[in-house]
């Protein structure tokens, strides 16, 4: 009999379970929930949404105007193959088709990211889609009671990258299906698969180019290919297992069933989040990518649950790489390397240019930065003794992003045994004493200056022990101690005021 997993149709004897069809196929769980679709009656719904496909790459478009989607409907297709006919600073548009719109001289604000159309020397065989880059007023003889007719949900970014010989591949409306209740059901391994019977084992995402530094903290998060369902609503689920200070605001968008989702800003900053229904604007989101198949896991998801997830686009990972390693898994990927810092074969790239993986893939080129493998310095951070100091190191030094942080020297002082590394003095306020020492600082321990002093945020590593003074030079009651330095002590002996030294987390 035939049944089908993620998509794709396979044959299987009467009897077979779940268990039986992962191991065929070499796919574990992971721990992680499955899904499956019943052989249902489905009903096909048509929606407002419309999936263009360019030469530059893949948008939606949603039809706000009411009074334009029935004829856009009937016209649509007709700008399959058409090519962007002028492009200027407000304005990116395609055509020429004929339509039976009615034209009018009303003139409308256009704004970026909102569609039109033009009926060009006022006749319907002109007409064209009008696509905006900024706000402006529009003098585009659009149809009857339609200025704007909608605008751009997904794939904004590509806007402003269309240019002359640019080309509309493909328009498709975007298909809702609706289906009998009960349809898709939760179930576990030892379930037997039936006629018909469709399996679903993971999410597979496509990350947004407009949003790249959100696309990478998904990238962090999921890591191990897999999503922590934290919380769950009737519109999202959640995963908030890494939390940030704040992260850059990018893409922002309506969110729609399968939209994702970063938290931006706020006591939840660093949260993922995937819509199971549509929900407004929200300036504290940035639009990371949008769901493409398996959304029945979340649909069946409960707190607690895990999700595996997979993106269409490779990670492009090579922190931690050699750089002969670097440029060689990107070669694979057509991506040309420059290396910088130590170039040789063995060094150890603890830092790329650009530093995102989705803004090497558009550009296809990355610089790689090398140093050797003795001047990597390894800590080990008291998260759970000094859990606020800890997060403010991580945030400061860049490790809150990415494998390997960096600091810069404020002040080398050998006669002190001790070294001096710049702060953030605006994350450092409110800095409260925590993890205090008592007796004795030991050396290799990095500690943080606290609100009790006034250079609050300084972080220091002591080289020696000491029963009067913390890492940064600062009586006991000024001092947190947030970590200590687990191996390579010796590269930091040398530094110089101004100078750079990379760390890593790691164990004795």
């Amino acid at each position: 009999m035939k049944a089908s997993i993620n998509g794709q149709t396979i044959d299987i004897a009467t009897g077979t379970t779940v268990n039986q069809v992962l191991k065929k196929i070499c796919e574990s769980d992971r721990g992680c929930i499955l899904a499956l679709r019943k052989k249902v009656a489905i009903e096909r719904v048509v929606t407002d949404l419309f999936s263009i496909e360019t030469t530059k790459g893949r948008l939606i478009i949603k039809i706000d105007c009411q009074g334009v989607l029935d004829g856009w409907r009937r016209h649509f297709r007709s700008f399959e193959g058409t090519s962007v006919r002028w492009s200027t600073r407000d304005a990116t548009v395609f055509g020429q088709i004929s339509t039976d719109f009615e034209p009018s001289n009303e003139q409308f604000e256009m704004k970026k990211n909102e569609v039109a159309l033009s009926l060009s020397g006022f006749s319907s065989e002109n007409t064209h889609i009008v696509f905006g880059k900024k706000t402006h007023i529009g003098n585009y003889s659009p149809p009857k009671g339609c200025g704007v007719i909608g605008r751009v949900v997904y794939g904004r970014h590509l806007v402003e990258s269309m240019k002359m010989g640019d080309r509309i591949i493909k328009i498709e409306p975007v298909i809702e299906m609706k289906e009998a209740s009960k349809s898709v059901i939760k179930i576990d391994g030892d379930y037997v698969l039936e006629e018909g019977d469709s399996l679903i084992t993971k999410m597979t995402i496509e990350l947004d180019g407009a949003s790249p530094a959100s696309s990478e903290h998904v990238y962090n998060v999921f890591g191990k290919g897999w999503m922590e369902v934290r919380s769950k609503t009737s519109r999202f689920i959640s995963d908030n297992r890494v939390g940030l200070a704040s992260l850059a605001a990018e893409g922002l968008g309506e969110r729609h069933r399968g939209t994702l989702t970063v938290r931006n800003t706020g006591s939840n900053a660093g949260a993922i989040y995937v819509y199971t229904a549509e929900a407004p604007l929200s300036a504290s989101h940035s639009i990371a990518g949008q769901i493409i198949s398996g959304m029945e896991l979340a649909d069946v998801s409960e707190e607690g649950d895990r999700i595996a997830v997979s993106a269409s686009q490779e990670r492009i990972d090579i922190l931690g790489k050699t750089q002969a390693e670097a440029e060689a898994f990107l070669a694979k990927q057509g991506i040309s390397v420059e290396r910088l810092g130590d170039k040789s074969d063995s060094a150890i790239v603890v830092e790329h240019l650009p530093s995102n993986s989705l803004e090497i893939v558009a550009k296809k080129a990355v610089k790689t930065i090398g140093v050797g493998q003795d001047k990597i310095v390894k800590i080990r951070l008291y998260n759970e003794d000094a859990p606020v100091s800890a997060r403010y190191f991580r945030v400061v030094t860049g490790l809150e992003l990415r494998r390997f942080g960096k600091l810069e020297t404020y002040f080398s002082a050998p006669k002190m045994d001790l070294i001096l590394f710049k702060g953030n003095e605006s994350l450092a306020k409110g800095l409260m004493p925590e993890n205090i020492p008592t007796s004795l600082v030991k050396g290799g321990q990095i500690g943080v200056t606290n609100s009790v002093k006034k250079f609050t945020g300084m972080i220091g590593i002591r080289f020696t022990e000491s029963d009067r003074f913390g890492p940064t030079a600062e009586a006991f009651d000024g001092t947190n101690i947030i970590g200590e330095v687990v191996s390579n002590m010796e590269p930091l002996r040398g530094l110089k005021e101004g100078e750079e030294i990379y760390i890593m987390e790691g164990q004795r």
